[in-house]
């Protein structure tokens, strides 16, 4: 699911790349790491969206263990996982080759903005407004995407880790993935009333 997840994003920032670059058959980003003990693994002249952490959302943790099913018994799951994604989209523009203005800085830097620019006019996806999202994986119903902020600071360790230079980026937290394998802990028995002192009669 998280693997469906991304590449739905990646490939609706590359369409939306495509319109503002006018160029139908390039694609601009890329679902990659950002580096690894070779070095940066992000194509040149290309934009990189990278999973950098995985949390479990809690605040809106289902508590439920018991649901109703199709045939009016009550089944015992064990309540489905809900995760936030975090990604870096990354731009990999770094001049390498000076007589190509593609691979200028600014280039680097305008593709960037027009990722925020796609994000910030459309950052909820739902099979509704998103049929691509369907055919990719139907157990997504919806993701939402919105701009996270951390501190220089952060951005230091997190490049020193990484173990290569700092390059443009821009980081969007994705939510809320929701896990839950189906599978029945037990087959409770229906309650067909409530006695006077509030106890179950089956």
């Amino acid at each position: 699911m998280i693997d469906t997840a991304l590449n739905f994003l990646t490939q609706e920032i590359n369409t939306y790349l495509k319109i503002k670059n006018n160029t139908p058959n390039e694609n601009k980003i890329v679902l990659s790491s950002i580096a690894t003990d070779s070095g940066l693994v992000i194509p040149n002249k290309s934009l990189g969206l990278s999973l950098i952490n995985i949390e479990e959302e809690r605040v809106f943790k289902e508590q439920r263990a018991a649901f109703l099913n199709e045939n009016g018994k009550t089944q015992s799951y064990n309540p489905e996982l809900r995760l936030n994604l975090y990604i870096l989209i990354t731009s990999n523009f770094q001049d390498k080759l000076i007589e190509d203005p593609s691979d200028d800085y600014k280039e680097g830097l305008k593709q960037l903005s027009y990722v925020i620019l796609f994000f910030q006019s459309k950052n909820v996806f739902t099979n509704d407004n998103s049929p691509l999202l369907a055919s990719i994986d139907p157990n997504i119903q919806r993701i939402i995407v919105e701009l996270y902020s951390y501190s220089f600071e952060q951005l230091y360790n997190f490049w020193s880790v990484v173990g290569t230079k700092y390059l443009p980026s821009v980081l969007y937290k994705v939510r809320m993935l929701r896990f839950q394998g189906g599978s029945v802990d037990a087959e409770l028995p229906g309650v067909a009333g409530v006695d006077l002192n509030n106890s179950a009669i089956n």
